[in-house]
């Protein structure tokens, strides 16, 4: 996975790619949970549009653990790009389903996704 923050339109970005372990998604929220705080950002684009594979389990730990923790740490709207992987797309159509409080919406494409982002 890796990092960014777009400094012009205020949000952070994390492009994450192919098959991933639960350690590698947990360790990967965590980092970003990370940079929200450090760099006192709102928005997050969170490309998985690479990613392959089923991650069932860490969809529920995203959407009911890291969640809210980030929101905790100021993240307001969570902008998700589905996989072009259709088992991955499954596994974030379930995180974004869990996610009980936030804005948290689904986009395919990253284009999409950076409009919604700095229209807010």
């Amino acid at each position: 996975m890796e990092i960014e923050y777009n400094m012009i339109d205020d949000f952070v970005v994390a492009n994450w790619t192919g098959p991933l372990a639960k350690e590698e998604i947990v360790d990967g929220y965590e980092h970003i949970s990370s940079f929200l705080k450090k760099q006192f950002c709102h928005k997050l684009l969170d490309n998985h549009l690479e990613v392959q594979g089923m991650w069932v389990e860490q969809a529920e730990w995203m959407a009911r653990n890291w969640h809210p923790r980030a929101e905790a740490l100021g993240l307001q709207y969570h902008a998700c790009v589905y996989p072009s992987d259709i088992y991955s797309r499954l596994s974030m159509d379930k995180a974004i389903r869990m996610v009980e409080k936030g804005i948290v919406k689904g986009f395919d494409t990253i284009a999409a996704a950076e409009g919604w982002l700095k229209a807010l």
